[in-house]
């Protein structure tokens, strides 16, 4: 059994945090898990914590015994300090980072190559030729699709807490080697790789919005519309309309463009009540950034009406899932709210909540607090609303979020009153650097 002699190594706490909920989650305790991968509990305890490093070994036995289809391997191989991570919202220019293969064994691949290839199928590179190679040389044991619905899970739990930074490498990853095995696979299970690549592809459209890297986030999206399209995932190509809307919201805050992407799903006869729904709720946003309160109330009646019907096969797999259905539809009334410029119902709303928000989703709760902080604003609160932004700044660094950092951005003419006051004057201050 391994423990923990020897010099410590300092680990890293935002990963240990997610190996804890990892636990936490399947009601495991640090001696069930220490007993199954042969090491001292301490030592979980330790890298939990981030008092010590997490070792090659122990993440391959975590993700054995989490079932997590070698996510731990991943996130290991993608943990970088924050000193040495790309700046927010500046993605990363290294064109070789390195992928993860079914079993454990560890490739260079071209990022360049790799996207050409997975967009128009050109790759031509030796990197890339000796991956194709390793990948069709794979022993396929175990059922790869059931592998990759557990590294998919395994991601959406990291990314609750952890930097985009350290997971689009990961993720790309994945779909890479997804891509290569549906090349080997036959044709029944075509449709069934597609639909996975193209979760993978939502995730990293998202991903690479919060990163701040708008490009990215096109790219993902389009590449997620188009497996989507050839699983014959009706929902997906719709969704891709509404998370277009969702990214213009972030990036521009224009309501006309946000509005215009999301009434396309309502002219696709195959959009589901879901889709639908996702959509008015983006259609009662762009309305209220037009300052349209009564267009906006209409399309939110909608949205709570559409998104109340039952949610039909693959629709489920699509749209914020990490908090619970009420608090949601609380947090597209009061968002509309605050984009209207008033402040009492959603801070009545929404502060109450961000303890709660912050247990089951650290992301949510740092977008929350970026929209209390807005509305504290709009109501004449300086120091209220002083403090919740600098909190969520805070929080912007560890998590990375472009949408928090949208809802500080286009409230700083509102903040800009209160100039003369110090912490004002660090909100303001921190603001224009991370604008610039």
């Amino acid at each position: 059994m391994k423990n923990c002699q020897g010099a410590a190594v300092p680990g890293n706490a935002e990963l240990g945090a997610v190996l804890r909920e990892l636990r936490t989650a399947r009601g495991m305790t640090l001696g069930t898990v220490a007993n199954q991968v042969r090491c001292a509990p301490s030592l979980l305890s330790y890298v939990e914590s981030g008092q010590r490093q997490l070792h090659e070994w122990l993440a391959a036995k975590l993700d054995e015994v989490y079932g997590t289809g070698g996510v731990v391997v991943s996130l290991l191989h993608g943990t970088v300090t924050m000193s040495d991570s790309p700046p927010f919202g500046v993605p990363s220019e290294s064109d070789v980072f390195v992928v993860s293969l079914l079993g454990g064994e560890a490739m260079p691949l071209s990022r360049r190559e790799l996207l050409a290839s997975l967009s128009v199928g050109v790759a031509g590179t030796v990197l890339n030729r000796r991956f194709e190679r390793a990948v069709e040389a794979l022993d396929m044991t175990t059922d790869p699709l059931d592998h990759f619905a557990a590294t998919y899970d395994g991601f959406q739990v990291a990314t609750r807490s952890l930097h985009p930074h350290r997971l689009i490498d990961g993720l790309t990853g994945s779909v890479a080697v997804l891509d290569g095995l549906r090349r080997r696979a036959g044709s029944k299970e075509q449709s069934q790789y597609h639909q996975m690549q193209a979760r993978f592809a939502e995730s990293l459209s998202w991903l690479s919005e919060e990163a701040g890297d708008l490009p990215g986030a096109m790219y993902w999206i389009d590449r997620a519309a188009q497996w989507g399209q050839a699983a014959d995932w009706h929902a997906m190509s719709a969704y891709g309309f509404v998370r277009r809307s969702m990214m213009v919201v972030s990036f521009s805050g224009d309501g006309r463009r946000a509005i215009d992407n999301a009434t396309t799903v309502f002219s696709q006869s195959q959009s589901s009540p879901r889709m639908r729904g996702l959509a008015a709720k983006q259609i009662a946003f762009g309305h209220a950034l037009l300052g349209d309160q009564e267009a906006s109330t209409r399309a939110l009646d909608q949205a709570v009406t559409l998104l109340s019907k039952p949610v039909q096969g693959g629709d489920a797999l699509l749209g914020q899932r990490s908090v619970l259905t009420e608090d949601l539809f609380t947090i597209f009334q009061t968002t509309c709210d605050i984009y209207l410029g008033r402040g009492e119902q959603a801070i009545a709303s929404l502060a109450p909540r961000l303890d709660s928000l912050s247990s089951s989703s650290a992301r949510t709760a740092t977008i929350t607090r970026a929209k209390v902080a807005r509305a504290y604003a709009n109501i004449g609160q300086p120091e209220e609303a002083a403090h919740h932004a600098l909190a969520a700044l805070d929080d912007i660094e560890a998590v990375g979020s472009q949408s928090a950092r949208a809802e500080l951005g286009r409230a700083a003419r509102t903040f800009a009153r209160w100039r003369g006051r110090d912490d004002m004057q660090a909100v303001l201050r921190r603001l224009q650097v991370r604008t610039a």
